[in-house]
């Protein structure tokens, strides 16, 4: 059984909302107008106990930001919920409506967040030196400022803002995560090089970071090194035509989300394939259990955004030390 054929198991109400949504997004309707998120922004900051949201059809649903008590043994805290054009119309080939049931683009989830740091900042600061300099060696590293050296901007860049690139002072096993240092130092080096280049037309290059999970001591650290951590969805909200957009594999849509609310002045993020690769959900058995493996991805490529990123210059990331994956650089024509 595949995607295709779990058309027939849909009712007509839940098909024709499936319908609708798309109907809406290919004539070009915002899945993320700015608008809509700086209006969620502004109740946040309001201290607000309860939010409104509007939906496709500009419909308004009201959410908690307090845990419902029916999800307190789960999650400690809210976070912002974004829903790709996948995740909004794909469909569970056992069961229709437990994958389309009134989702909408933007909506307020909860999680569990750490209610402690780990760790201490005077811990932290010598590991990422290390990790910095590490990474300041690195072949990936003068891949990228060779890249940024040479590569011709239409516009002025301003800032930097960069998405999901994980908590620092998180340990696993006694380790800090490589991955997450050095991407934070990645933000350093392209700061430095656009400057010094002269393609901030003479202005500091302003480093905003925004990550759910980072905690106090990331908060405190991430500031002492010129870095500058927002809550979501302020991060989008920095977003205009003289930014650099920086993303490594984050669990939401940023690259959807760019596409809807400002296309930058470049970005740095997992490489767009230009045409969607055609996925399907596939039975698998464990333990002698069936369940469906899903085809969504967290950050997943559409449309929209292989139509803006024909608007770039486009050069791949060479990265044998593994530090991002498949990463590519995309400077506005």
């Amino acid at each position: 059984m595949t995607e295709q054929l779990a058309y027939a198991f849909i009712d007509e109400n839940t098909l024709g909302r499936l319908e609708h949504v798309v109907r809406l997004y290919n004539a070009g309707k915002p899945l993320f107008p700015r608008a809509l998120l700086e209006d969620l922004d502004r109740q946040i900051e309001e201290g607000r106990d309860e939010i409104r949201i509007q939906d496709l059809d500009g419909v308004s649903s009201t959410y908690s930001l307090t845990v419902p008590a029916l999800c307190l043994d789960l999650a400690t805290t809210y976070c912002i919920g974004y829903s790709s054009i996948q995740l909004l119309t794909y469909i569970h080939p056992s069961g229709a409506t437990m994958m389309f049931s009134d989702k909408t683009p933007v909506s307020i989830l909860y999680t569990r967040h750490p209610e402690h740091p780990e760790g201490s900042i005077e811990v932290l600061r010598p590991a990422f030196l290390k990790m910095r300099g590490h990474w300041q060696q690195s072949e990936t590293c003068r891949g990228l400022e060779s890249h940024l050296s040479t590569l011709q901007f239409s516009a002025p860049i301003h800032k930097i803002v960069a998405f999901g690139l994980g908590t620092l002072a998180k340990t696993q096993n006694g380790h800090y995560s490589t991955r997450s240092h050095v991407q934070h130092a990645a933000v350093e080096t392209m700061a430095t090089v656009l400057a010094n280049r002269g393609i901030s037309g003479g202005r500091r290059v302003n480093c905003y970071v925004q990550d759910p999970w980072y905690d106090e001591n990331d908060v405190l650290f991430l500031q002492s090194i010129g870095l500058t951590p927002l809550n979501d969805p302020k991060g989008f909200l920095e977003i205009d035509e003289h930014t650099l957009v920086f993303s490594v594999n984050p669990n939401v849509p940023v690259k959807q989300i760019v596409a809807d609310i400002q296309w930058p002045g470049a970005m740095v993020w997992d490489t767009v394939c230009g045409e969607e690769e055609k996925k399907q959900w596939k039975r698998r058995l464990r333990n002698g259990e069936e369940f469906w493996m899903g085809p969504l991805a967290t950050d997943p490529d559409s449309d929209r955004v292989c139509e803006m990123i024909s608007h770039y210059q486009t050069v791949s990331l060479r990265d044998p030390e593994d530090f991002f994956g498949d990463l590519s650089i995309y400077v506005r024509n």
